[in-house]
């Protein structure tokens, strides 16, 4: 897994591309968002002012950013959400793994990623994840001698959580907010995590459905059609 870093140039970028909506013409209250592209639904605190999708610099990503919040180009209050964001072959099963595996995989979060906190949480009643906070301080260390030579303070730390949702799809959540410190927007944060479905799994089956009824239909036809041929030369 990989930290988001959001760099000015890109920012203008996707946000100059980007209709932003007047506040006034925000909803008020809970908003269900669902992609139909990445065939997603999350509750989010409010309907977004703007979706960005893809708002990576590297190609073989994939997902939206919903904007809730901005002042011109600095996102004050955001949900980025990634679709395959981690190798499931290389991730512990946060529901079914060894403990060992899992605190092994948390300390290299930090160790490797640079996250201050990273816990195995439960992101619903039957499903586990990891919820992890960027450090709000990075060590520089030099390259030579692998020592600290100085402190990088971060201007802003990011939540992230990832889970696998039960059709197996492998998500990251971001959360960008500029009040972090109140518990009222990780809460709001967290409940939207939980509310995370996959709507494709649901098409598939209707789709599939769809082609048994007709097929079904097909069948019934044929027979009809073999019936009354049949009856018909019994008649001759």
């Amino acid at each position: 897994m990989r930290k988001i870093f959001f760099l000015t140039a890109l920012l203008v970028m996707i946000l100059t591309t980007t209709a932003f909506a007047e506040e006034s013409n925000q909803e008020d209250g809970p908003y269900n968002y669902t992609s139909d592209y990445f065939q997603y639904s999350i509750t989010c605190p409010i309907k977004p002012v703007a979706v960005v999708r893809n708002p990576w610099k590297e190609p073989e990503r994939h997902g939206e950013m919903l904007v809730f919040a901005n002042e011109g180009f600095d996102i004050q209050y955001a949900y980025i959400i990634e679709i395959d964001a981690f190798d499931t072959k290389q991730v512990p099963d946060f529901n079914k793994g060894s403990l060992m595996a899992i605190g092994d995989y948390l300390l290299d979060l930090k160790r490797v990623n640079g996250f201050a906190v990273a816990d195995l949480v439960n992101i619903t009643k039957n499903n586990k994840g990891v919820y992890a906070v960027t450090a709000d301080k990075i060590d520089m260390l030099n390259k030579e001698t692998g020592e600290v030579e100085g402190e990088l303070v971060a201007d802003k730390q990011y939540v992230f959580t990832y889970f696998r949702t039960p059709e197996g799809r492998c998500i990251s959540i971001q959360l960008i907010s500029a009040n972090l410190e109140d518990k009222v927007f990780i809460d709001t944060y967290r409940a939207g995590v939980a509310s995370f479905k996959d709507t494709g799994k649901a098409d598939n089956k209707k789709d599939k459905k769809g082609k048994k009824d007709k097929k079904d239909k097909k069948d019934k036809k044929d027979k009809k059609d073999k019936k009354d041929k049949k009856d018909k030369k019994d008649e001759k």
